[in-house]
């Protein structure tokens, strides 16, 4: 899982819980480990783009996206995950080289995720 873990967050704890009742390994990657280093992400069987955000590191975020999508690795990104799905793909994909979410950057010149009906900045 690609994330900031914080155990005192109710999304991460649910999160969790839900991969123990599953039965899944899962660890979880801080998100400034990936800014250099991306291909750490190549010995899982998928990546989960945690919920919770605003993330430590929004680029390492993205290069963890990126190097997913570039290598065909089972991607998922769940709330503020999904939204740096959406903004690694409008950058890297569609060449709108400043796609940014309205929520963390408000100045930017290209929203690809605007302010949302229920912010989820800070909202773990």
């Amino acid at each position: 899982m690609v994330g900031d873990h914080d155990p005192s967050y109710p999304t991460h704890q649910f999160t969790d819980e839900a991969f123990a009742h599953l039965g899944v390994e899962a660890r979880w990657l801080p998100t400034p480990t990936l800014d250099d280093d991306p291909a750490q992400l190549g010995g899982y069987d998928g990546v989960l783009i945690s919920p919770g955000s605003p993330y430590v590191s929004t680029a390492g975020s993205i290069a963890g996206i990126q190097w997913a999508r570039e290598n065909d690795v089972p991607l998922l990104g769940t709330c503020g995950g999904f939204q740096h799905v959406v903004i690694e793909f409008a950058r890297n994909v569609l060449g709108i080289r400043d796609a940014e979410h309205a929520e963390t950057s408000p100045d930017a010149s290209e929203f690809v995720v605007v302010p949302l009906a229920c912010s989820l900045v800070g909202q773990q």
